[in-house]
C-alpha cells in the first residue's frame, strides 16, 4: 500500500539516482525505527520469516547496512523496508502490486514463501550491484516462492532498476531509463516488453512460454506485461492511478484524466529533479487540486481519491546514490518519519556505524524524546487546524530543508581529511549532529503549534480586557 518514485541519474540535477517510497502501514500505528547493521564475515544463520515461515540459509558474509525495522519483530515480522549497504548498493522493499485473478489462477502465491517481512534482509547484505540485486532476488523467488504480489527497487551509482513479482514464481525487471522517471502505486506497471534487450531487461525463466501455454496475453501486437499480469478495477482507479496521475503532473508528464488507463510507465521529466521534488510527491494529497483532501473542494471531491500522504505511513524514504563525490560519502538515506505532509525529510550518510539515538530506539508507547513520535504529534497537530497551521508548518519544513542541504555541503566538504574507518566513525557523529539540530527545531515547531492551537480553541469568550 504504497507509493514509489524512482529518478534515472541523467534526470536528477546532480547526477545522483534516486529511488524512493512511502511505507504505508494498515494502521496509524506501526512503530518503526532506523538502524545499522553491522558487518559480518562469518556468518552462521539462517533467516526464518516468522510472517510465512520460510527458512533460507544465508551466505557467511554480510555487508554493513542500514535498516528501518517493525520494533514488533517477534509478533509481526522484520519488514526491513529500505537502505543502503556498504557497497551503495540501495534497495526499497516493497512496493506491494496485485496480480489478476487469470495468472494467480495459474501461478498463485506460495504461502510459505518470501514476503515483504523478509526481502531486505535477505538480499541488500549480500549484494553489490543493482543489476546483481535483481538476479539475487529472482533466484530465491524461484527456488522458495513469492507470498505475495511485489515491486522492488534496486539502485547504486549508475542504475536503478525496478523488478515485479506478480504471482508466485514469475517476474520481469527493467533498468530505468537514466533520463526518466517513474511514479508507481500499487499496480503493476511495467508495460511493453523487448526481451531481446538484456542489457535492460531481465525476467524470471521460461516466462514467455507461461504466458503463451496459458493463453494470458490480450494482445495480438505486443507482449505488455501490465496487460497480462495486472489488474485495471475501478478500484485501481480511485485507489491507485490518481496517485500516479498526480506525481507525473507535478515532474512533468501532464495529463487530462486521473484515472486513465493508459499513463506510462516511465518519461522523461520536464526539468532535472531534486530531492525536494521527489520529497514533495510523497507529501503531497493533490495539492492544489480541487481533490486535495485538505483544501477547499466539495466533499465529494475531496474524498474521490487516496492520496500519496497518508495518516498511516510508517515511515518514508529517498535513497540516494551520488556520483559528483567520492564514493566513500556518496550514499545518502533521507528518512522522514512520517506522516510526510507535515515532517521533513533528513539526510544520513550510508558509511557510517550507526543512525541517531532520536530515530534508533523507538518504543511501543508514546515518547516525546523519539522522532517517530514526535513526527506524529506535530501530525495531529498541524492537522486539526490545517487552515491556521499550514503557514508555520511549511516554515518549519523549509528549515529543516535549509540544515538538510548545508548539513550535506559541510560535511562532503569537511570529510575530505578523513579516510577508511576514521570517517565512518566522523560521518556517525555528523549525522547525530545533524539530528541534534533536527530534533531542537521539531521541538520549537511542537511549541509553536501548541500555543497557536491553544488560541484557537472554543473554550474561550471575549469580554473586557479588566474582566478575563
Amino acid at each position: 500500500m504504497c507509493t514509489t518514485v524512482i529518478v534515472g541519474k541523467k534526470a536528477t540535477i546532480d547526477g545522483s539516482t534516486l529511488n524512493a517510497r512511502n511505507v504505508d502501514s494498515e494502521s496509524p500505528i506501526d512503530e518503526v525505527k532506523f538502524i545499522v547493521v553491522p558487518e559480518e564475515n562469518n556468518q552462521t544463520v539462517d533467516y526464518t520469516s516468522v510472517v510465512t515461515g520460510v527458512t533460507i540459509p544465508l551466505p557467511s558474509r554480510r555487508l554493513r547496512h542500514q535498516l528501518v525495522p517493525n520494533i514488533k519483530l517477534a509478533e509481526e515480522g522484520e519488514f526491513g523496508e529500505s537502505g543502503i549497504n556498504s557497497m551503495n548498493v540501495g534497495m526499497s522493499a516493497t512496493e506491494s502490486i496485485y496480480g489478476n485473478a487469470q495468472v494467480l489462477a495459474i501461478d498463485p502465491y506460495v504461502a510459505d514463501g518470501i514476503g515483504e517481512d523478509a526481502m531486505v534482509s535477505v538480499v541488500l547484505p549480500y549484494i553489490t550491484t543493482a543489476r546483481e540485486g535483481v538476479v539475487y532476488l529472482g533466484e530465491l523467488i524461484e527456488k522458495y516462492g513469492s507470498s505475495e504480489g511485489n515491486g522492488v527497487i534496486f539502485s547504486d551509482h549508475e542504475d536503478v532498476w525496478y523488478m515485479e513479482i506478480p504471482c508466485g514464481h514469475h517476474w520481469i525487471a527493467t533498468k530505468i531509463p537514466e533520463d526518466h522517471c517513474c511514479v508507481i502505486a500499487n499496480q503493476v506497471a511495467h508495460q511493453a516488453i523487448d526481451f531481446n534487450n538484456t542489457d535492460n531487461v531481465l525476467y524470471s525463466n521460461g516466462i514467455q512460454e507461461f504466458v503463451e501455454r496459458n493463453s494470458l496475453n490480450p494482445d495480438s501486437d505486443e507482449w505488455n506485461f501490465r496487460h497480462i499480469f495486472g489488474t485495471n478495477t475501478s478500484l485501481d482507479r480511485r485507489y491507485n492511478t490518481p496517485r500516479v496521475w498526480y506525481g507525473q503532473c507535478y515532474l512533468g508528464h501532464k495529463t487530462e484524466n486521473p484515472s486513465s488507463n493508459d499513463l506510462p510507465f516511465t518519461f522523461k521529466p520536464n526539468r532535472l529533479l531534486t530531492i525536494e521534488d521527489v520529497g514533495y510527491v510523497l507529501s503531497s494529497h493533490y495539492n492544489d487540486t480541487i481533490y486535495d483532501q485538505l483544501g477547499d473542494g466539495s466533499l465529494a471531491e475531496k474524498t474521490s481519491f487516496r492520496p500519496i500522504a497518508m495518516n498511516r505511513t510508517a515511515q518514508s524514504h529517498i535513497i540516494q546514490i551520488r556520483n559528483h563525490v567520492s564514493e566513500d560519502i556518496s550514499g545518502v538515506l533521507w528518512l522522514n518519519s512520517a506522516p510526510t505532509a507535515f515532517n521533513p525529510y533528513v539526510p544520513f550518510y550510508a558509511n557510517a556505524d550507526d543512525t541517531s539515538t532520536y530515530y534508533n530506539q523507538t518504543s511501543l508507547s508514546f515518547n516525546f524524546g523519539e522522532a517517530y513520535w514526535r513526527a506524529r504529534m506535530i501530525a495531529v497537530l498541524v492537522e486539526q487546524n490545517y487552515g491556521e497551521t499550514h503557514t508555520a508548518n511549511n516554515a518549519y519544513l523549509t528549515e529543516c530543508q535549509r540544515q538538510a542541504n548545508a548539513f550535506i555541503t559541510e560535511t562532503d566538504k569537511l570529510s575530505i581529511s578523513y579516510k577508511n574507518q576514521e570517517l565512518t566513525r566522523y560521518l556517525t557523529k555528523r549525522n547525530q549532529l545533524l539530528t541534534d539540530k533536527i530534533k531542537a527545531l521539531t521541538l520549537a515547531h511542537i511549541e509553536e503549534l501548541t500555543n497557536g492551537n491553544l488560541g484557537l480553541s472554543a473554550l474561550t469568550y471575549t469580554r473586557d480586557k479588566n474582566q478575563l
